[in-house]
């Protein structure tokens, strides 16, 4: 994008200089604020490492270590240092598939309706897009018809230029 023709002054006046300063101070405080989390994260990691080694652990899996004397940042206080254990619960399908099978085997051997397979794994009416565009190829959807299925729709992402 180019400006005008003006001579480049940060001090001026005009739309062009505005958003250069703008833009100066962006691309300083995204570098500064890139190299900082750089070294959080490095520091998180060390700590971490440290936390598993020498932490004490409570009883929900959780790594402490209490410091000698409280740290104190602004209005707060802050006694120790937490590597928090923490769960999260995922789904296993081919399990899931693998028990319901079994167990609708043991009921069709019993002579009992086999029901959990088909209640786990309901027969779902989903789109296919792919499909659409053969329709289009025989002659059936119109472009038309594309152009509503498919809506495009515009969106801005924020970028750095390199020079």
């Amino acid at each position: 994008m180019e400006f005008s023709d003006a001579p480049a002054a940060l001090t001026a006046n005009t739309p062009e200089s505005a958003f250069e300063r703008k833009a100066a101070q962006w691309l300083l405080i995204k570098d500064r604020v890139d190299t900082q989390t750089t070294l959080l994260n490095k520091l998180r990691d060390d700590m971490s490492d440290d936390l598993r080694a020498i932490g004490i652990q409570d009883e929900k899996g959780s790594y402490i270590i209490e410091l000698p004397r409280p740290l104190r940042l602004g209005e707060k206080s802050y006694k120790g240092m937490k590597l928090e254990r923490y769960t999260t619960q995922g789904t296993d399908e081919d399990e899931a598939e693998a028990i319901a099978r079994d167990l609708d085997t043991e009921a069709t051997e019993q002579g009992q309706d086999a029901v959990i397979y088909d209640r786990l794994f309901p027969r779902v009416r989903q789109f296919d897009p792919q499909e659409a565009y053969v329709l289009y190829q025989e002659g059936l959807l119109t472009e038309d018809h594309l152009d509503r299925i498919f809506p495009e729709s515009e969106g801005f992402r924020f970028k750095r230029v390199a020079a």
